[in-house]
Order: C-alpha cells, then sequence, then structure tokens
C-alpha cells in the first residue's frame, strides 16, 4: 500500500474519511429534525391560540367596558379616578364647516353646606313702634344676614368652578391679500368624564362651532391643545378632549375636578347661578333664578326642554348652570329656545341625559328626519282630532320619508306603544335593533276625511 507523508497506509486514511463523514450527515438530518419539529408544535400553537386570544380578548374588553382603542365607556354613574399618565389614541377630528343645522362627588374637597338662606328680614322706616327713632339695629343684622348669604354662595360658586376651563377656540384662514390670519374665542368647558386616555369637556357647540384649533386653559394658567372628540348638531353639545398623559405633570390641586350633576327637573323660582363666561368674561359669575320651566323647543326627532332665568343675557356669553347645590342643572344656550331673548336661556340637563352619555362616549344616536309636535288637548276637542303628535315637517332622503310618513300626519302609535308626546315616540325608534323596523300608526286627512295608516320606519344612526 502507498503511504502518505505522515506514514499512514493510504487505505487505512480512506477508511477514517468514511467513518467521520457519516457522523456529519448524522448530525445534520438530527438537526433538520428538531428543526421540523419546533416549527410544526409553533404552526400548532398558533392555529389553536389565535380564535382563543380573539374570543376571550372580546370578553375581556366587554367585561372591562373598553372600546376598541381602550378607552372606557363613560357615564355620569363612573366614580374610577382620574389615572396620571395613559397611551395615545387619534380622536375624532371636527369638518372645519361648520353644520347648518348620575351626578358623582367631588373627588376633592366637598361642597359646602347652604345655610337656610330665607333670613327673617323686618323692614324699618327709621321709627320703632312707640313713635321714638329706631337705633338701626335690625338693619344692621339684616345687612349681616345678606353679607352671610352672599359669601356662602361666593363659596359654593368658588367650588364649583372647579369644575370649569377656559377654552380658546382657534380659528384660522387666509384674506384676500393672502395674508395668514387667526382669531381666537374665549368659551366655557365643563369636565365631566375621563375614559381612560383623555379628559373629556362638556361645551356648547355654538361658541365653537367653525374652529380648527383648541386650547384649554386650567385654572394654574397652564394651556393644553386639544381636539374635538365628538359633537352633536342637533342638540348642539361638542365635547373636547385633553390626553391624560399630556397632564401627568400638573399638580394635583390645579387640576380640575369632575363636575355634579342633578337629572331632577327644574323648578320656577329657585335661586341660581351662571358660572364660566355669562357676561363675556372668563371665569365670571351671575346670580338669579329660574322664571319659566319645561318649555320645549324642537329638534329633529325630538324636543329638548329649556328654562328661561332672570339674568340679563350677553351676545357673547355662555356657561353652565348650577343650583345653590353645587349641581349642574343647565346648559346655556342662545339656539335651543323658542327665539327668546334678554334673558339668559339654557337647556334642562334633566332631558338630554342619554343624549350627553352618547357624545361623551361618541357613540350614535337614533336618526328618522322628522319634526315633531305635541297635539294639545285643546286641538284634539277643536278639531276632533286624535290624541298623538303631529308631523311638521318631513326631511328629505330620510328614513320617515322612505317609509312614507307625510306632513300633516298624526303618529299614534309605534310599535305597541300609544304616543302622545314627542319624547316617547324618540324612546320607542331608539329601542329597535340596528335594521329592524317598527310598526308607526299615523292618522292620516285624505280628502278632507281622517283615516288610519300603518308604515314600517327603519330607523338610521347618525353620529352628528
Amino acid at each position: 500500500m502507498d503511504e502518505n507523508k505522515d506514514g499512514v497506509q493510504q487505505k487505512e486514511y480512506q477508511v477514517i474519511q468514511e467513518q467521520i463523514v457519516p457522523k456529519k450527515k448524522n448530525k445534520w438530518k438530527k438537526w433538520c429534525r428538531t428543526l421540523c419539529r419546533t416549527v410544526g408544535l409553533g404552526l400548532l400553537f398558533g392555529v389553536i391560540a389565535g380564535p382563543s386570544l380573539v374570543i376571550s380578548g372580546s370578553i375581556l374588553i366587554d367585561k372591562l367596558g373598553l372600546d376598541g382603542n381602550g378607552r372606557r365607556i363613560v357615564g355620569f354613574g363612573d366614580t374610577t379616578p382620574t389615572p396620571k399618565a395613559v397611551p395615545t389614541k387619534s380622536p375624532t377630528p371636527m369638518p372645519t364647516k361648520a353644520p347648518t343645522a348620575s351626578a358623582e362627588p367631588l373627588p376633592t374637597g366637598a361642597v359646602p353646606t347652604m345655610p337656610d338662606i330665607t333670613p327673617q328680614i323686618t323692614v324699618t322706616i327709621g321709627r320703632n313702634p312707640e313713635g321714638d327713632p329706631a337705633d338701626g339695629t335690625e338693619q344692621k343684622e339684616t345687612i349681616k344676614d345678606f353679607l352671610n348669604i352672599y359669601a356662602s354662595v361666593s363659596e359654593l360658586a368658588r367650588t364649583s368652578e372647579k369644575s370649569l376651563v377656559r377654552v380658546t377656540a382657534i380659528t384660522e384662514g387666509v384674506d384676500w391679500f393672502e395674508e395668514a390670519y387667526e382669531t381666537r374665542e374665549n368659551a366655557s368647558g365643563l369636565y365631566v368624564a375621563d375614559n381612560g386616555v383623555d379628559m373629556l369637556f362638556l361645551v356648547n357647540l355654538d361658541s365653537i362651532e367653525g374652529a380648527t384649533k383648541f386650547e384649554i386653559t386650567f385654572s394654574n394658567g397652564e394651556r393644553f391643545s386639544s381636539t374635538i372628540f365628538s359633537y352633536d348638531t342637533n342638540y348642539r353639545l361638542a365635547v373636547l378632549a385633553v390626553r391624560l398623559s399630556a397632564v401627568s405633570g400638573v399638580e394635583e390641586e390645579s387640576l380640575p375636578v369632575k363636575a355634579k350633576f342633578t337629572f331632577n327637573e327644574v323648578e320656577a323660582g329657585i335661586p341660581v347661578m351662571v358660572l364660566g363666561n355669562p357676561n363675556g368674561h372668563a371665569g365670571a359669575m351671575e346670580l338669579g333664578m329660574t322664571t319659566g320651566v319645561n318649555r320645549v323647543v324642537p329638534v329633529v326627532d325630538d324636543e329638548v326642554l329649556y328654562f328661561t332665568t332672570g339674568i340679563t343675557q350677553y351676545a357673547s356669553g355662555d356657561g353652565f348652570v348650577f343650583n345653590l347645590s353645587g349641581e349642574v342643572i343647565g346648559i346655556v344656550s342662545n339656539t335651543l329656545n323658542s327665539g327668546e331673548t334678554g334673558v339668559f336661556t339654557a337647556a334642562m340637563v334633566s332631558g338630554m341625559r342619554e343624549i350627553i352619555e352618547h357624545t361623551l362616549n361618541n357613540m350614535p344616536r337614533v336618526y328618522c328626519g322628522l319634526r315633531l309636535e305635541a297635539v294639545e288637548k285643546v286641538m284634539t276637542e277643536l278639531y276632533s282630532l286624535p290624541e298623538g303628535i303631529y308631523v311638521t315637517d318631513v326631511l328629505p332622503s330620510s328614513p320617515a320619508m322612505a317609509a312614507g310618513i307625510k306632513t300633516g300626519d298624526i303618529i299614534t302609535q309605534a310599535g305597541e306603544t300609544p304616543i302622545t308626546e314627542v319624547r316617547q315616540f324618540y324612546e320607542a325608534v331608539s329601542s329597535v335593533s340596528k335594521g329592524k323596523n317598527i310598526r308607526i300608526t299615523v292618522s292620516r286627512e285624505i280628502k278632507g276625511v281622517r283615516t288610519e295608516q300603518i308604515v314600517y320606519l327603519t330607523p338610521e344612526e347618525r353620529m352628528h
């Protein structure tokens, strides 16, 4: 046999090579089998875990009351404290072109208990009953009582205004000379809730409509950029959002506190405060009392209750009406009224709880496209009309028009519910599942004779 340079025979060298090569091949196959097994187990885990994660995730979102973006569904019974920082999400933008058209306790500090504000006042004309000159003691006591009452109201106003912020609505544009300009208008915002991502502030849409940017100023003077979270042109409401992560560095005492609401009916003759921007100056307060309640202004498919006050109206004024328990009872509005001017009018929150909550959660509301008003009892007796609600207008291309409802019809029943008030109709159609219809009974005059007609209405959902 031939020898190599190391003195090993060639044949033996070849045997050694044949023993080494198979071992390398076996190890490669072993690695391949391990890799294939790992990939197979990974695919099997993905097939099982994927649907399980989707199902459990949906259940978890429902249990925690979250929407698809991680926001909690908020309402007036929400008592979750405001966290200091959260992840960021993009809010809903507002179009630049204007459309045509349960109470929770304050987190910090308790609202002071109001004393009896009806002191016994004795009027004197400078002489006592015996004819001697009065010494002025009773008059001084009366003035003292008045000052005590005013001090209590002022303290209550200072406590209540901790829920308010100054809103700056900024409008940008270009003039005829192609020069950019910017206008700023002040309005009032009311801190209502946070959804885990944003602080939410309720604003009158009339005060900010058409603006392109917004700023919110806290009581300590700090300003924060804000965006439109949602709005409703029918009820003239808007909700501005400030990211919780943006205010994480603000001291606790400088943060606004959540407003208290009461949804009881407003009575006539009760003392009230208008806080916010009532006379064109931010942070001002106006005192007065309710002078008229349960007045009605129609809106599409619904109606809004409002009340008047004895407080003089200012053209640029806005704000929120508080009772002397520090609770919000109305939203100042120059449009949600029957054309009354000269005094402040306010939409009653007692009839708008559901609408406000839908706006806070950017949820759609029902839409039929009808303008309605109740048939008063005197009209039913005078003209032999049935009890119901009168259709004053049917909007073009609306579900009501598609259903065949006509101007002049009197709606007497929706489903199984007899209808005598506009609010009953709105509640009835709101209970219909999406895409389902509801049986509407109308009284229609045909050639001077009123006959009963049946139509089927399929309400739609509308965001704004």
